[in-house]
């Protein structure tokens, strides 16, 4: 939702990391992705140990403390820059 507001050309999903998380990271997200944008380095850590290390250059570890609530003003906030420089966004939309 974050990227679709940011008008990302490019499809996304998330997926948790915690067994509770409704969308659950796989095998087959992680294959499929181009790049994986992750919270913190223990996020990154997962992936690796979970999933192997064949994945670890498309991880990029954002430096953003998983301690918010989703959606949370201050996360969003955080976000936003970090997955515009992450996935080669412009910076600022172009106006018309």
């Amino acid at each position: 939702m974050l990227l679709a507001e940011m008008c990302a050309p490019m499809w996304v999903t998330s997926a948790g990391t915690e067994s509770w998380a409704k969308n659950q990271l796989s095998l087959e997200l992680v294959e499929e992705a181009d790049v994986i944008c992750v919270m913190e380095d223990a996020h990154r850590r997962f992936i690796h140990e979970r999933f192997g290390d064949s994945h670890a250059k498309k991880v990029v570890v954002l430096d953003v403390p998983d301690n918010y609530v989703c959606f949370e003003a201050k996360l969003v906030h955080l976000l936003k820059p970090k997955l515009r420089a992450a996935l080669g966004l412009a910076t600022s939309r172009a106006r018309a």
